[in-house]
């Protein structure tokens, strides 16, 4: 009995040794990652001509051949007419609309609208050009536009924008592809101050489809 006991000892003392030592015979089952749904953004896709743009769902697409009318008229409007210094974006609008639409979500009243337009000829003019003839336009309320440089989905881009009474707007102008484009929201003093980051993210989301050369 007096050696079994030492021996009992030692075995014991070897399995507990055993139990504290790392495992090299076996891989621990790694941890799977908890599946994580996409977050809904509330923006989605729209396709126009020669580009693409995300807007918050609410948009609603129109057919810019039923109101090409009132499309020219609203350019015409702003650009100060047939006679005003940038008259020229009128001209062949008819292909070189790009997007038209209005926000749903907004008042039915005065819902805020966009318009895309491209324009070859701009393309040449510096942009502050550009601002000049919008100021010519607005004469004694040029005063009131604020002009500014922003950087959008990996552009630089010029902001204009204009708020009075019951009227406002904010265009983003830059150019790509041999265009100017401009992105022309029309809308109301309220609307633009609460909506003009959904303005940015949508302007900064805009892809410009690739030209093809004439043969």
């Amino acid at each position: 009995m007096k050696i079994r006991i030492p021996l009992i000892l030692l075995v014991l003392t070897i399995v507990t040794m055993a139990c504290s030592l790392p495992s090299f015979g076996t891989k621990d089952t790694p941890a799977q990652p908890t599946p994580t749904s996409t977050p809904d953004t509330g923006m989605q896709l729209y396709y126009g001509t020669g580009m693409q743009i995300m807007l918050p769902k609410s948009y609603i697409s129109e057919d810019i051949d039923s109101a090409l009318p009132t499309i020219i008229a609203t350019v015409k409007d702003f650009v100060g007419g047939e006679s005003g210094p940038l008259s020229g974006l009128v001209d062949s609008i008819e292909g070189n609309i790009g997007w038209y639409g209005y926000d749903g979500g907004t008042a039915a009243v005065y819902p805020t609208r966009l318009i895309i337009l491209r324009n070859k000829a701009f393309s040449k003019l510096p942009v502050s050009m550009i601002t000049m003839g919008l100021e010519q336009v607005l004469g004694g309320d040029a005063a009131m536009v604020d002009s500014d440089s922003v950087k959008l989905g990996g552009r630089n881009i010029t902001r204009l924008s204009y708020s009075k009474d019951s009227s406002a707007w904010v265009a983003y102008l830059f150019n790509e592809a041999d265009y100017l484009w401009m992105a022309l929201y029309l809308t109301t003093p309220a609307n633009m101050a609460a909506e003009m980051d959904t303005f940015e993210l949508s302007v900064g989301s805009i892809m410009i489809d690739a030209i093809q050369p004439t043969p």
